[in-house]
C-alpha cells in the first residue's frame, strides 16, 4: 500500500525525500487488527445463535416426549374396552423433563447475554476507536500519489536533452512544487509512523481477552447443562454421565429383537407383499391416496386403509384376481356384484351397516375385514347367527377355504363380472400436412423455362423437397410454382 517513493538518482535532491521510507508493515497490520475484530464479532454472534437454536431444538424434542406419554382426554371413549393407564413413572419422568429443559433455556438466554457484553462490544468498539486512522491513511495515501506525480513530470523534464529556455522556466516551476509536496508527503508520512504502531499495538492486546472471555463463557454454559442434568439423572436414577453407545445400542436390540421376530412369525405378514416392499412413501402425494393398481380407494376401503392384495390367492390361468378374505368391499360392488347359489342366507341391502355388527374380541380392522362378499367369504355358507355364535377359523383354514370356493365359483362369477366391451374408438380425422416455407437469402433469377425467380427476403411456400440443400426443390411463390436452387434458402 505503501511503496518507496524516493527520487531517482539522476534528480535533484531534495532535503527530506530521502527520508520517505513507507509504512507498509504498520499499514498492513491495521488491516490485519481490523478484519480479525471483524471476524470474532461475526463468529461470536452465530455461536450464540447456535446455542439458540440448540436449547430451543432439545425443548421441543422433550415436548414430544411429553406429548407421547400424556395420556389423551376421551381417547377411551367408544372403544368398548378400558383403556390401559399410562404408567406413572414414565408421566413423572416425561413431565419433569420438559420442565427442566424449559428451566434451563430460560436460564441459558440470560447467560447468553454475556456474550453481548463481554465480547461483541468491546470488539465493535475497538472497531470505532481505530476507524479514523483509516482517514489519515487514505490522507497520506493522497499525499504519496501527489508527490510521485510530480516526480515523474520533473523527472522526464529534466531528462529532455536541449532544453528551450521556457522548458527550463517550466523546470523550476516542477522543481518548487516537488519541494513543497515533499515536504507534505514526508509530514503525513511521519504522522502515521509515529501514531499508527501504538494503536495497532493496543488493538491487538485485546484479541487474547476476547479470546479468554469465549473460553470461560462456553466452560460456563456447559456446566450449567451439565449441573441441571445431572441433577435431573439423580433424582429419577438414570446413570450420569451416561453409558458408552454401544451398551445403549445392546440394550435397546435385547428388547427389539424378540418383539420384531415374534412380529414377522405372524403369517400374514411373513408371506405378504410388505416384507417385500420398501417402506419409503412416494414422493407423489397423489399416490398415497391410490390403490396398488392406481385406481382410487374406495370409501369402505377407507374405514381401514388400502390393503394389497395376496400374491399366493392370484389365480393361474389369467383370469381376475380373488381379493384377500379380509378385505372390505365397497358398499357399490356389494349391491352390484349378484352372490353365487350356495346357500340361503339373509339379503345384505341397505341393512348392512358396519356399525349394526355385533363386537367380538378382534379388532376393529379384523371385524370389519371378515364381513366380505359371499364369493370371497368362506362363511358365507352359513346363516347370520353362525357367524356371530362361531369362532372364527384359523388363518390356514380361511385361505384354503376361500381358494376352493373361488375355483368353485369362477365359472359363474366370471360370467356375472364381465364389463361391456368399451366402444369402438373415433375415428381419426386425417391431419392436413403442415404447410413448410423458407426463406431467400439471395436474389436468383430463373436461369431456364420453369425456374422460380425471387428476391432476397421473399418467403417461399415447398411444394416438393429433397433430402440435401445441394439440389433443386419446388416452390410456389405468388402463386407461381417452379424450380429454385435449396441453398440459396434458409427454413422459415
Amino acid at each position: 500500500m505503501f511503496p518507496s517513493s524516493s527520487p531517482p538518482s539522476d534528480a535533484k535532491t531534495v532535503p527530506g525525500v530521502e527520508h520517505l521510507p513507507a509504512s507498509r508493515s504498520t499499514a498492513t497490520r491495521y488491516e490485519d487488527v481490523d478484519r480479525v475484530l471483524a471476524k470474532i464479532i461475526d463468529a461470536a454472534k452465530s455461536w450464540r445463535d447456535s446455542w439458540i437454536n440448540i436449547s430451543s431444538t432439545q425443548l421441543g424434542v422433550v415436548s414430544e416426549y411429553d406429548g407421547l406419554w400424556d395420556p389423551i382426554v376421551g381417547a377411551s371413549e367408544g372403544l368398548g374396552r378400558p383403556a390401559a393407564p399410562t404408567p406413572e413413572l414414565q408421566l413423572e419422568q416425561a413431565l419433569r423433563l420438559k420442565e427442566v429443559y424449559t428451566e434451563l433455556r430460560a436460564d441459558l438466554l440470560e447467560e447468553l447475554d454475556l456474550i453481548e457484553t463481554r465480547i461483541v462490544k468491546p470488539a465493535s468498539s475497538v472497531r470505532e476507536y481505530i476507524d479514523p486512522m483509516r482517514k489519515t491513511i487514505k490522507k497520506r495515501e493522497n499525499k504519496r500519489l501527489d508527490y510521485e506525480k510530480i516526480q515523474d513530470k520533473t523527472t522526464k523534464l529534466q531528462r529532455k536533452p536541449g532544453k528551450t529556455s521556457k522548458e527550463d522556466a517550466s523546470l523550476a516551476k516542477l522543481e518548487a512544487e516537488l519541494a513543497r509536496v515533499s515536504e507534505d508527503f514526508y509530514a503525513a508520512d511521519a504522522h502515521l509512523r509515529d501514531t499508527l504502531p501504538p494503536i495497532v499495538s493496543a488493538a491487538f492486546s485485546i484479541i487474547p481477552l476476547l479470546i479468554d472471555s469465549v473460553v470461560a463463557l462456553q466452560n460456563r454454559f456447559l456446566g450449567l447443562y451439565y449441573t441441571t442434568l445431572h441433577t435431573y439423572c439423580e433424582e429419577h436414577g438414570f446413570p450420569s454421565p451416561p453409558p458408552p453407545m454401544e451398551e445403549v445400542v445392546a440394550v435397546w436390540s435385547a428388547g427389539y429383537e424378540p418383539v420384531k421376530r415374534e412380529f414377522e412369525s405372524i403369517a400374514c405378514i411373513a408371506t405378504g407383499k410388505a416384507v417385500r416392499q420398501p417402506m419409503k412413501l412416494p414422493d407423489d402425494p397423489s399416490l398415497q391416496d391410490r390403490g396398488q393398481s392406481g385406481s382410487p380407494l374406495t370409501p369402505a376401503l377407507l374405514v381401514n386403509g388400502p390393503r394389497r392384495s395376496s400374491s399366493g390367492l392370484t389365480s393361474t390361468n389369467g383370469s381376475i384376481a380373488s381379493p384377500r378374505p379380509n378385505r372390505i368391499p365397497s358398499m357399490t360392488s356389494i349391491s352390484s356384484q349378484p352372490s353365487p347359489v350356495l346357500s340361503p342366507r339373509p339379503s345384505m341391502g341397505n341393512n348392512y351397516v358396519i356399525s349394526n355388527l355385533t363386537p367380538t374380541d378382534f379388532t376393529t380392522a379384523s371385524r370389519l375385514g371378515q364381513q366380505s362378499t359371499p364369493a370371497l367369504s368362506p362363511n358365507s355358507m352359513r346363516p347370520r347367527s353362525d357367524y356371530f355364535n362361531t369362532r372364527p377359523p384359523s388363518t390356514a383354514s380361511t385361505v384354503t377355504s376361500t381358494a376352493s370356493i373361488n375355483t368353485t365359483a369362477s365359472g359363474s362369477s366370471f360370467g356375472a363380472m364381465k364389463k361391456k366391451p368399451p366402444p369402438p374408438p373415433p375415428k381419426r380425422i386425417a391431419s392436413k400436412r403442415l404447410e413448410e416455407f423458407v426463406v431467400a437469402q439471395y436474389a436468383f433469377s430463373g436461369q431456364g423455362a420453369g425456374d422460380l425467380s425471387f428476391r432476397e427476403g421473399d418467403r417461399i411456400k415447398i411444394v416438393k423437397k429433397t433430402d440435401t440443400l445441394d439440389d433443386w426443390w419446388v416452390g410456389e411463390l405468388g402463386g407461381v410454382e417452379g424450380n429454385f436452387p435449396a441453398n440459396y434458402c434458409k427454413s422459415g
